[in-house]
């Protein structure tokens, strides 16, 4: 999906509600764990510029930009298994402390 200021991948449609993934920006020097980088077929495929990459924290938007493209099966399996995997490791991160920082 291209919205006006930013790109994002449309994972699902929940309840008139879409499940999006932003496409951060090769500009973006942070990294985060949840960050899948994309080859350039794939980027290609999608209609987006090359050296950009999902990050695969979903949150819930409504659906008012463009389709640009679609992405592979392979993909959105991938994503899938990001997305699983940052929820399980937020989970276990926020079962010690609520998800706030230490203080010493």
């Amino acid at each position: 999906m291209r919205f006006k200021r930013r790109d994002a991948l449309c994972l699902d449609i929940v309840s008139g509600l879409s499940l999006l993934c932003d496409i951060v920006p090769a500009t973006e020097n942070t990294w985060h764990r949840a960050d899948l980088p994309l080859s350039m077929m794939e980027c290609a495929n999608a209609g987006l510029r090359p050296d950009v990459r999902i990050r695969c924290w979903p949150r819930f938007g409504l659906m008012r930009g463009n389709v640009s493209g679609r992405v592979s099966n392979a993909l959105l399996i991938a994503v899938d298994g990001r997305v699983q995997r940052e929820a399980m490791l937020r989970q276990f991160e926020n079962s010690f402390g609520g998800g706030h920082p230490l203080t010493m």
